[in-house]
């Protein structure tokens, strides 16, 4: 071997001793597992809102199993369009993710024209919470259960003044109309104080309203009719469900995280795990309880299964009261 050989060939060897440990260092990077780096969760209100509170509520305990930071930013504005939009065109490596009041996005993309499509971009991780919607007639009423209400209306048509807030208190009344066959005249109103008022002052006959709200309607002589849930509140045990009337109504209220859709199969597993992990952790549980939050975990499949089933049921009455949005 000439001296020039040898000289390329030690100049070869070094070359490669320097390049060897920062090929594989990169390649460690590129490797290395998720998550690795802070992950945002996406509210779109503002801050101290039920959304927002069931955010931050879990924001540290999944912090601690993913061992990363996990942080919530607020994201308000066009009836959580905004921050439902921004999550859903996110980058889908898991460092985004959203939490949020379904149906709202369902609602939303239903009834407006949104650069969203929640089958598409979105991908459901989670429930935390479930309030279901009630019908509560206001004190003194001419009626106090559903069998009396039902007669009452149907022998007087659009006589009953029925108030709601927000699109899933008029979606609830709608189907509740619906499904007992009867006419009321809707009023809508601009948020739940003002309905609260309404029906407490007896300027309308009944509130298509949260569960939630059960306290102060109650406290002021108003009696729960109906409930639109999977069965019967624990607190009203003598209160039926729409579902005893023979319908699919269950229209809740839930709290979900979602992701963007398109993540890997180890970041969709990693969350979901984690999830899961923390859905009994206690703590976490009695801040949801001393929030007034119901409790009510639904994994993966779980919370799938019943975006698909609700998602017929509001399709149905969006499309059959198109004029009332």
């Amino acid at each position: 071997m000439t001296k020039l050989q040898k000289n390329l060939t030690k100049k070869n060897a070094l070359a490669f001793s320097l390049i060897t440990p920062l090929a594989f260092a990169a390649a460690g990077a590129m490797a290395q597992s998720y998550p690795s780096e802070d992950i945002t969760i996406i509210v779109p209100y503002s801050a101290g809102g039920s959304g927002d509170t069931v955010a931050r509520i879990i924001s540290d305990p999944l912090s601690e199993e993913l061992g990363v930071n996990v942080n919530v930013v607020n994201r308000p504005g066009a009836g959580a369009e905004v921050g439902i939009t921004e999550m859903a065109n996110a980058d889908p490596d898991g460092y985004t993710l959203g939490v949020f009041g379904y149906p709202d996005n369902f609602v939303v993309e239903n009834t407006r024209d949104v650069d969203f499509n929640s089958d598409e971009d979105l991908e459901f991780l989670a429930q935390f919470d479930s309030t279901p919607m009630g019908i509560f007639a206001k004190p003194n009423a001419n009626y106090d259960d559903l069998e009396s209400l039902q007669a009452y209306a149907s022998e007087n048509p659009n006589a009953v003044i029925i108030g709601e807030s927000g699109a899933l208190g008029l979606l609830s009344a709608l189907a509740f109309e619906s499904n007992l066959g009867i006419e009321l005249t809707e009023v809508r109103y601009g948020g739940g104080g003002d309905l609260m008022n309404a029906i407490l002052g007896q300027h309308i006959d009944l509130a298509s309203t949260s569960s939630m709200s059960h306290d102060p309607i109650v406290d002021g002589g108003g009696k729960p009719i109906a409930f639109a849930a999977a069965e019967r509140m624990e607190m009203f045990p003598d209160v039926p469900t729409m579902k005893e009337l023979g319908t699919d109504q269950v229209m809740e209220v839930g709290r979900v995280m979602v992701m963007p859709t398109g993540a890997s199969d180890e970041v969709r597993e990693t969350l979901t795990t984690a999830l899961d992990a923390i859905s009994t952790n206690q703590d976490m549980i009695d801040t949801f309880l001393e929030a007034s939050l119901p409790y009510n975990y639904l994994g993966h499949e779980a919370i799938n299964e019943k975006v698909e089933m609700s998602n017929r049921q509001f399709r149905e009455v969006i499309e059959a009261n198109a004029d009332q949005f």
